[in-house]
């Protein structure tokens, strides 16, 4: 297939076909969005994230010939997943809240299949020497800021990239390739305009106005990727959430009233919300049995039981009291017994 325009409407169709909604192809250049993702890294807003923070993690998001040689351009792709069920303020004692991606198979595996799926493709119908180069969330580029160039959205003032007609419930995915294919244009409006409904709904207040998160302060942050213990006036905050959160996109105007996706991930594996005293009677065997096909793996044993700790302090959760005290003299792990601890004397001080 010669014509670099033929070419690119059969890529389209091959990924629409693999359960990619959305596809975009933006120029292999650095994006407008480098000097505040600098300003971000100088600032400590990625808190203990320190792989973002490396040199080489910093040169190559400004560069993408340094991830592939000869880069031409950006292959933008989206795909959905189910929003939340449950609405935002359902509460269910004893029982934590899962953030919505989460409740299926790891979505890394299942994307990155659908990229090698894709990348066979390109590479059989394309008459050059072929260089390709995937990611799906982990690797070190600007991922939502190429998705804008490549015209699929715009970042939104929640940093997540919100989608005409689609919102944000997405995860995204980019092939780097060293073919030469027709550019889209960015989207020239703000789809956010005045909304302030992201800023004013996020508990702990993470949302800055340059459109970045500060890490240091993110639910989502403090219960997957923080290992360490979680501060005392954070705790309040996290409220129900066990594993992430969505409050952010849940009180987005885009995300409201979306059809139903279909599963392309895959069934439902976890309900939205955990039992959380019994994740206690778990021991490590059992918690990779039932978790480790799962997002919730990420955070470990040890992060979800910290987790649930202080969810059940929110909660102020009397019957939890005895598996908690036990909890505090059977766990080792330091942030486990802090939550512990202080789950029990929020709970003690319930009138």
């Amino acid at each position: 297939m010669k014509d670099s325009t033929n070419l690119r409407t059969a890529i389209e169709t091959e990924a629409f076909r693999l359960g990619f909604t959305h596809i975009g192809i933006a120029p292999a250049k650095p994006v407008p969005f480098l000097d505040i993702y600098h300003e971000w890294i100088q600032t400590g807003q990625h808190a203990d994230m320190t792989y973002l923070a490396r040199e080489d993690a910093i040169a190559k998001r400004g560069d993408t010939n340094l991830i592939l040689e000869g880069c031409q351009c950006i292959i933008c792709l989206a795909l959905p997943y189910q929003p939340p069920r449950a609405p935002l303020d359902e509460t269910q004692p004893g029982k934590g809240r899962i953030s919505a991606y989460a409740l299926t198979q790891d979505y890394h595996e299942n994307v990155w299949e659908k990229l090698s799926q894709l990348e066979a493709f390109i590479i059989a119908n394309s008459n050059k020497d072929v260089r390709l180069r995937s990611y799906a969330d982990t690797g070190p580029i600007l991922e939502r800021s190429y998705a804008a160039l490549a015209g699929i959205g715009t970042v939104g003032k929640n940093s997540n990239l919100l989608i005409q007609g689609a919102g944000s419930y997405v995860f995204l995915a980019e092939i780097l390739t060293n073919l030469e294919l027709p550019i889209d244009s960015p989207l020239t409006h703000d789809l956010c305009k005045s909304c302030r409904r992201c800023i004013d709904a996020c508990p702990t207040r993470c949302i800055q106005p340059n459109r970045t998160i500060d890490a240091n302060r993110c639910i989502s942050y403090l219960t997957i990727e923080n290992k360490a213990i979680i501060p005392d006036d954070l705790k309040d905050e996290i409220g129900n959430w066990v594993f992430g959160c969505d409050v952010c996109q849940m009180v987005c105007p885009h995300n409201a009233r979306l059809a139903e996706q279909p599963l392309s991930l895959g069934e439902l594996l976890l309900p939205e919300f955990l039992d959380l005293m019994t994740l206690f009677s778990y021991d490590e065997e059992t918690f990779n049995e039932i978790f480790g096909q799962t997002p919730i793996a990420r955070a470990k044993r040890s992060g979800i039981l910290r987790n649930a700790a202080v969810v059940l302090g929110n909660q102020r959760c009397k019957k939890a009291l005895p598996i908690l005290e036990s909890a505090l003299r059977s766990e080792s792990d330091q942030s486990v017994q802090d939550a512990c601890h202080w789950a029990i004397e929020k709970i003690k001080q319930e009138k």
